[in-house]
């Protein structure tokens, strides 16, 4: 470029920024109409430097005799693109307007397409707190002190230390609030520890020179949330003190935190107790899950940039990540991205696809998240929006890209994913898929829970786990049926003698009726009183061998009424409930091959055979061990009184077992049985037809 070059905006500020990690200095542009910062590099600043001298072969010349640099008339071309790019040159001619114009217009958007991209996400500024925080920041500068860290730690290790001795009571405080009637709480500790959060970052920016524009509420997915803007932050050219302004946040809340564990284990219980422990678990679970994460705007995501200094670390990581899988996957040898150090190159691309997988489960979740927010109607749409706008728009593009270059594809890449395209066709086509994994509740064909049928004390247990059918195994017995058999009996013979005494006496044929029928009655009395004293002696009604006996029973103990007191297996029969989903019932069929590894201390496996499949769902689940909120596999919610009823359509298949398992007992094993084959393609789309027909009705 041999004649002139636009000029730059006369608002623009050019501020000194922290060296890049190569020891070269750097600057940041301010463009202070929409507060937004652009690092530039030495030789730019050089040019920039000398803008005003109008001519490009002046400044070349006076750049390459007054430094060490070397620059022609691509670095000006480069520099021009980027200052265009960004809206930093003056509109000094029609064409120059007109294309401002033009970009602006393509940036504008209708009421419907701003909704569509800020209803999930908008910033509502409040106030404007710099002169406050400027009055207020000597009050709490002492919080910035050596000491006060020093009190923190300490304060952390004593917490640390109080709570490990009341774990079992802080874990099961933390279960029984995990219910509706707590969100209150939950709901006051989260504002309390996201204003002390914002405060901090707030506080430090002030400590450090920075202006803190404003603060308000921020709408993240329709939850309310305060922020604070410090985005001049840039302009420190201390990266540590940038890191310290984005660090505030997560410090405060984990002293937050400590204090408030430290004095849960110290405070008796109480209304303030349970605040402190609202206050604890809130800023221990927002600073270690959410602002820590770099994979979103977050505070963790400013930090590692800062550590990094890197901004704009998403975009850039992103950028190296696609040119990567185009090179890599195609061998379109596409520019590396410009980094100051070729080595963090490996790094960034793997940053930028973790945060790819970690943004679609997020934006999965999201999507979810406004389906059951909103009205069926319009929870589908916004579905279908949210996932076409957060993942499918940003994948088409870049398909769009691919498509577009296939010609700068190499013939050997493009032969190589045509096999594989065609391998991963037929992977997904062909029936193939005929194993079915499930979970499994291995006990005895026959078992019998023991239990005492009425309260009762122990007079005998047995001596052996082995017994044959008919055995006794407990013998209870109870004081009050014996002194109630006694007492009929007693009442019987007295009534017996008055019989006798009737002979002789005037009346007594009259009196003999009523007499007998008292006699009768209080011998079925003692009669009864014995058969339910005989039910006391419990005995096998099968051949096989008690396990899960009571530890705590010995002669003489009390039992209640229904106490289990052990169980009765045979032995020699074991069957496998197994419980398959709905998609997968239908491929099943009576003497089917079947696989079970049990899930022992040290595992193994047992055949098995199909022997009956249930037609209808399970109501309800046939043991407290297969319930995940006993710790079991299968989710399930509250059904009736003691029962829990599967979340998830679930259909029985009974498995006979073709040898013993080592040991006899009840357990948990993983199921494979043998099935229909299928493909795998066809039956996921059916699987997905199938929701959306059901979540069709309205």
């Amino acid at each position: 470029m041999s004649g002139g070059f636009p000029a730059l905006r006369e608002e623009l500020k050019l501020l000194p920024a922290a060296a890049n990690n190569d020891g070269s200095p750097a600057w940041m542009i301010l463009d202070p109409i929409i507060n937004r910062f652009y690092r530039i590099g030495w030789l730019d600043f050089e040019l920039l430097l000398r803008w005003g001298v109008g001519q490009a072969n002046i400044l070349l010349e006076a750049v390459n005799r007054e430094t060490t640099l070397h620059v022609d008339e691509t670095d000006i071309d480069s520099l021009i693109v980027f200052l265009q790019q960004h809206n930093l040159l003056q509109a000094t001619n029609s064409k120059a307007a007109n294309d401002l114009q033009q970009r602006a217009e393509n940036q504008k958007k209708n009421t419907f397409q701003w909704l569509l991209q800020h209803y999930l996400f908008f910033r509502i500024p409040l106030i404007k707190p710099q002169r406050w925080l400027k009055n207020t920041y000597p009050y709490i500068a002492w919080l910035y002190s050596k000491a006060t860290l020093f009190g923190l730690v300490f304060f952390a290790f004593l917490g640390g230390y109080l709570i490990s001795r009341q774990w079992d009571t802080f874990t099961a405080t933390l279960i029984n609030q995990l219910g509706f009637d707590s969100i209150f709480g939950f709901a006051i500790a989260l504002i309390i520890a996201k204003a002390l959060h914002e405060l901090a970052h707030a506080y430090t920016a002030t400590r450090y020179g920075v202006r803190v524009a404003h603060m308000g509420v921020a709408m993240v997915v329709m939850f309310p949330m305060l922020y604070t803007d410090t985005s001049e932050s840039w302009k420190l050219s201390n990266s540590k003190q940038r890191m310290a302004i984005a660090s505030a946040g997560i410090i405060a809340e984990l002293g937050l935190a400590i204090i408030a564990t430290l004095a849960w284990c110290l405070m008796s219980d109480g209304a303030v107790r349970e605040a402190m422990f609202y206050l604890a678990t809130t800023s221990w679970v927002l600073t270690l899950l959410i602002n820590v994460s770099p994979f979103l705007r977050f505070d963790g995501y400013f930090i590692l940039a800062d550590i990094l200094d890197m901004p704009n670390l998403h975009e850039r990581s992103a950028a190296m990540a696609k040119v990567w899988l185009r090179r890599a996957l195609f061998g379109i040898e596409d520019d590396w991205p410009v980094t100051e150090q070729t080595s963090w190159r490996p790094w960034l691309i793997v940053f930028a696809l973790l945060t790819w997988v970690y943004r679609f489960f997020v934006y999965i979740g999201i999507a979810l998240l406004v389906y059951f927010f909103f009205f069926k109607l319009a929870g589908i749409a916004l579905f279908i929006i949210e996932l076409f706008v957060f993942i499918g728009r940003p994948v088409l593009a870049e398909l769009t890209v691919w498509w577009q270059r296939r010609n700068e594809m190499s013939v050997t890449k493009k032969k190589r994913w045509l096999i594989v395209f065609i391998a991963l066709l037929l992977l997904v086509m062909i029936p193939w898929h005929t194993s079915i994994s499930s979970i499994g509740w291995v006990h005895a064909a026959r078992q019998q829970v023991i239990f005492s049928p009425l309260a009762g004390q122990l007079q005998q247990l047995p001596s052996t786990q082995q017994t044959a059918q008919g055995d006794t195994l407990f013998v209870l017995t109870s004081p009050e049926l014996a002194h109630s058999e006694q007492k009929a009996r007693t009442m019987a013979e007295h009534t017996w003698r008055q019989l006798n005494g009737l002979i002789g006496i005037s009346n007594g044929e009259q009196q003999r009726p009523g007499l007998m029928s008292r006699y009768e009655r209080y011998l079925a009395e003692a009669k009864l009183y014995q058969q339910e004293q005989q039910r006391l002696v419990l005995k096998a009604h099968f051949s096989g061998k008690l396990f899960d006996i009571d530890p705590y029973l010995a002669k003489g103990v009390w039992v209640k009424s229904h106490q289990p007191l052990a169980m009765l297996a045979d032995d020699s029969s074991w069957i496998v409930e197994a419980y398959l989903p709905e998609n997968d019932i239908g491929r099943v069929t009576e003497g089917a091959q079947a696989r079970i590894k049990l899930r022992e201390q040290k595992p193994y496996f047992i055949n098995g055979v199909v022997e009956t499949i249930d037609v209808s769902p399970l109501a309800h689940l046939p043991h407290p061990m297969l319930d995940a909120t006993a710790g079991g596999p299968i989710s399930t919610t509250s059904h009736g009184k003691d029962k829990r009823q599967p979340q998830q359509v679930l259909f029985r298949v009974r498995i006979r077992l073709l040898e013993a398992p080592h040991s006899v007992r009840m357990g948990l094993a993983d199921v494979t049985v043998q099935g229909e084959a299928r493909a795998w393609l066809p039956d996921k789309l059916r699987a997905v037809a199938a929701v959306l027909i059901r979540e069709s009705g309205f």
